[in-house]
């Protein structure tokens, strides 16, 4: 007995189809990685211009849109990225939003450590930022509190 061969029309399909499956997969994970770089970025230089110019940066996230205001020249940026799907932080001001000043966020945070943002890619791979009460941008989740439960407020 002969082992069949596949012809070489349904060969072709396949290896399109797998081609065409990692092309998407490198797409969206490329489309989630700049979107995160850039709003890092933008927390980054936010917490960095609250602090050297002695100034209150307010970062307000409108689902995808991103605006950041200095209270001291009343200057203010928008952005759009599109991958933002949770905002998990709140302030004194308001909902969604992170207030820097050059002491950092706690004196507005309404939760002692700060809160995070959930990036997730069109494929369901997700990313995290979280900006601790110092001002901190850092990549990943929330940290537990100290008693090793959830911190109060979040939400899953």
């Amino acid at each position: 007995m002969t082992p069949k061969r596949l012809k070489p029309k349904y060969l072709i399909f396949t290896l399109l189809f797998v081609a065409a499956a990692i092309f998407l997969t490198a797409w969206d994970l490329n489309r989630l990685n700049t979107d995160f770089n850039k709003l890092f970025s933008l927390l980054r230089a936010s917490r960095a211009d609250a602090f050297y110019k002695d100034t209150t940066i307010i970062v307000r996230f409108n689902g995808q849109k991103v605006t950041v205001t200095d209270q001291k020249t009343s200057a203010t940026t928008m952005t759009t990225i599109p991958s933002i799907t949770r905002i998990d932080y709140d302030t004194t001001l308001g909902k969604d939003m992170i207030v820097f000043t050059w002491r950092g966020t706690e004196q507005y945070n309404k939760r002692v450590h700060g809160g995070e943002i959930m990036l997730k890619s069109m494929l369901g791979f997700r990313r995290h930022i979280h900006v601790n009460c110092t001002g901190l941008v850092k990549e990943g989740r929330y940290p537990d509190d100290v008693s090793g439960g959830k911190s109060e407020g979040t939400r899953t």
